[in-house]
């Protein structure tokens, strides 16, 4: 399916007739598990169609109706809801959150929520995902565990344990709105390995996210943001200059004393500008193991330490392998893997 095709799909959609709550209730008999501010909440973790059953599939993908009376439910599953055209207002337990075209919600499991009837003019996804894409699992996905990617995902991970969602408002240079486009393709027009296409899009999805949230976090107030780009900033010096790093350094650039550069990098993220520091000649050790032929000795000198029973001894504390045998352990994954294909 292409991109033209997708639209003219979602458009025709849109002309269905809403469906009946009064009829589903009585037809289906949804559980009423809760009330809020007055109002029943139900489990609707069943799709009100007996031929569809959204839990045989790792993702369900469908169109809100329009014009439809939705009642506040939760799920025993993860909803992600993206605005595909116009926009929608997801009324939660104590506020609402208005959705404009590109941007995305994801609201975590038995979370009480509900949307406000959807115009002919808007068109709004609903996936519901078997499997927690932003979960342990998911993320250890990620390859380069570079100290700034971590303290986003335990930033985003803070953020959602908080309000038990996430919103993700569209961005000007974001490819949110290309990998959804895909992943619906994909869903409404199934082909040979429409499964792993769809697995494969919803990585590079969260992955996207990621990369976004900390400017598009709208939860936080203005003084938390400016705090939080000063500790990206910190974290990205450390970065860039990793194999010779000092803390000195870093405040005279950044032109701040020492001491307070350490108790924000501290209070930021739990660690020290040491343990950072140690951490990311680390990681990057890791990937000089995993992705090429440089001598350990070599390597150990290319990350910054001087000393290579210094490097063994604190490789061995983060990764609980010596690095010929990390070494080793990737080689021979990636050979079972190559194998396997």
């Amino acid at each position: 399916m292409k991109s033209d095709d997708l639209r003219s799909l979602l458009h025709s959609n849109n002309t269905r007739e809403a469906p009946n709550w009064d009829v589903i209730k009585n037809t289906y008999h949804p559980e009423q598990v809760n009330v809020v501010n007055g109002q029943p909440v139900y489990n609707f973790s069943m799709i009100f169609d007996p031929s569809i059953n959204p839990i045989e599939d790792n993702i369900f993908i469908s169109q809100g109706p329009v014009a439809a009376f939705v009642p506040m439910h939760i799920h025993e599953y993860i909803e992600l809801i993206y605005v595909y055209q116009g926009k929608c207002t997801v009324i939660m337990q104590d506020h609402e959150v208005n959705i404009t075209e590109g941007g995305t919600i994801m609201i975590d499991k038995n979370t009480p929520h509900t949307i406000k009837e959807i115009s002919t003019s808007d068109i709004v996804i609903e996936m519901k995902l078997k499997h927690d894409y932003l979960s342990t699992g998911f993320l250890s996905r990620f390859t380069n565990k570079s100290i700034i990617s971590q303290f986003l995902i335990d930033s985003l991970i803070d953020s959602r344990r908080a309000n038990n969602y996430l919103y993700f408002p569209s961005e000007v240079h974001s490819k949110v709105v290309g990998i959804m486009e895909q992943i619906m393709c994909e869903y409404f027009e199934k082909d040979v390995f429409t499964s792993e296409m769809i697995d494969a899009y919803l990585f590079i999805l969260f992955t996207e996210l990621i990369r976004h949230s900390n400017s598009s976090n709208t939860n936080q107030k203005d003084d938390l943001k400016q705090k939080d780009a000063m500790v990206l900033g910190f974290l990205k010096y450390i970065d860039d200059h990793f194999k010779d790093c000092s803390l000195t350094e870093l405040a005279n650039h950044y032109k701040y004393h020492p001491n307070y550069i350490s108790a924000v990098l501290k209070k930021a993220t739990g660690k020290s500008f040491k343990e950072l520091l140690q951490i990311q000649r680390l990681n990057k050790a890791a990937l000089y193991l995993t992705n090429s032929d440089l001598s350990i000795p070599d390597i150990s000198e290319e990350v910054g330490y001087s000393s290579l029973s210094f490097f063994y001894k604190k490789f061995n504390e983060v990764y609980l392998q010596t690095p010929k045998e990390y070494r080793d352990y990737k080689s021979q994954n990636y050979m079972d893997q190559s194998h396997i294909m």
